[in-house]
Order: C-alpha cells, then sequence, then structure tokens
C-alpha cells in the first residue's frame, strides 16, 4: 500500500510518503507558513518518490492537538485530497502517536504511557493509555485518561499509577516535576513516518479511519480567539 501522511501540528510541517516499502520524506520548520510550505513540501516528496497523488492509495495525518492554525490547515489539505481521490484517511490523535513511539522504545508486552504536548503558559495536552501487544504482535490502546488539557501542576496530581512512561515534546521543561510521577522520562515528537508505521502495527486501525467528511479536527481546548470572545 502507498500511503502519503503528513504533520502540521506544530513548527514543523512535514510529509512522508511510504512508496514501494521505502519511505521519502520532506519537513520544513516555520509554523507561521504552513498555508504556504505544506503543498511544496507535498509536491517535493512526491518528485522524490518519482510518482503522483494518482500512486497514492491511502493518505494519512496526525490529527491534534497542537497548533490550532496548523490542525486545520493540515486536515484542510488532505481532506481536500481525500475527497478527489475518493480514498480514505488514517488520523490519530498526536498523544496516542507519542504513546505508540514510546512504547516501541521501550520494547515492552505492556506498558502505561503518560503522553504530553506543549500548549504554552504551563499548560499541557495530555493522555494516558494503557499499550500492549496482543498474541499476533499487534498494537492495542486501552485509554485510561483521553485527550485532555490542564496545568501540568494538576495533571501530576490527577496520575495514580506505577511504573508508567512519561512522553512528549516538553518532558525538559518540566522534568524536575515529572521525576516525582516517574523514572522513564522520554523526550519526542512523532514524525509522518512513525505516523504510517503505526497503520500497519496496530490493531484496531478501524477506529482511525475517517473519510474527507467524517474526519474533525482534535482540539482538545478552544483557541484564543474563542476564549476572548466566550470571556467577553
Amino acid at each position: 500500500m502507498n500511503i502519503l501522511g503528513i504533520d502540521t501540528t506544530t513548527k514543523v510541517a512535514s510529509c512522508s510518503v511510504l512508496y514501494n516499502n521505502t519511505f521519502y520524506t520532506k519537513s520544513v520548520s516555520n509554523e507561521i507558513t504552513h498555508s504556504e510550505k505544506l503543498l511544496p513540501i507535498i509536491h517535493e516528496t512526491l518528485n522524490k518518490a518519482d510518482i503522483t497523488l494518482d500512486n497514492i492509495d491511502m493518505f494519512a495525518a496526525i490529527n491534534g492537538p497542537g497548533s490550532f492554525t496548523g490542525i486545520r490547515i493540515g486536515l484542510a489539505t488532505i481532506k481536500a485530497f481525500a475527497q478527489v481521490k475518493e480514498i480514505d484517511i488514517f488520523s490519530i490523535s498526536s498523544t496516542d502517536l507519542i504513546g505508540y513511539v514510546a512504547f516501541k522504545e521501550n520494547n515492552t508486552k505492556e506498558q502505561k504511557v503518560l503522553s504530553l504536548i506543549d500548549a504554552r503558559n504551563n499548560r499541557v495536552y495530555y493522555a494516558l493509555n494503557k499499550i500492549a501487544k496482543n498474541e499476533n504482535g499487534k498494537i492495542v490502546f486501552e485509554k485510561i485518561i483521553d485527550v485532555d488539557n490542564d496545568t501540568i501542576d494538576n495533571v501530576i496530581s490527577k496520575i495514580n499509577e506505577k511504573d508508567i512512561i512519561v512522553a512528549g515534546n516538553c518532558i525538559n521543561n518540566f522534568k524536575d516535576k515529572l521525576n516525582s510521577i516517574s523514572e522513564k522520562l522520554i523526550d519526542l515528537y512523532p514524525t509522518t513516518e512513525d505516523l504510517i508505521s503505526c497503520y500497519f502495527d496496530i490493531k484496531n486501525k478501524e477506529d482511525y479511519m475517517y473519510n474527507a467528511y467524517s474526519l474533525d479536527a482534535l482540539y482538545a481546548r478552544q483557541s484564543q480567539a474563542e476564549r476572548m470572545s466566550n470571556n467577553g
């Protein structure tokens, strides 16, 4: 299966193409210009693989939480492609994908992973999953805490678990506090290659399959404009 995957949830816009079992990837770091850079990145990645969108069998996208503007740009683009080509989209939250990568790096049969994403102003987006491999070697997610956002202190106070991994893109910002709940801290953010690999590795992939009309953005928090409007 030939898959094109994108990520615009952070300052880095990225595209990967899996074609004939080989990855081709291009990325650029500048959140302000995602709207200008995403299509050229996709075009360059397809050129590296020496194919066009006609060769793509499925699209993939990392969903939120993350940058509000970035998420909207990425999903709007991939949904437009999917609508024209009438093919499906594999889309997974950034928190679940962090859990997937951390689980694979830890090389265990079962592990609880607390995923953290920087939401700025001492806040984080977070989720807690129990992740395991079944008898067929497929990865299964069991949600303990679904995607939410809060201050880092409140998140830590809610975690009453032992032997967990804490992983995400803001680990170093809160390392001293996170040491109180885990000895396994992993600073990471998943790539679009991780996104595509996840499709093949997880058991319940049907829970993450959408079309151009059913895929919605996962924000986990109102935008700043919405918060200001609601507060008058």
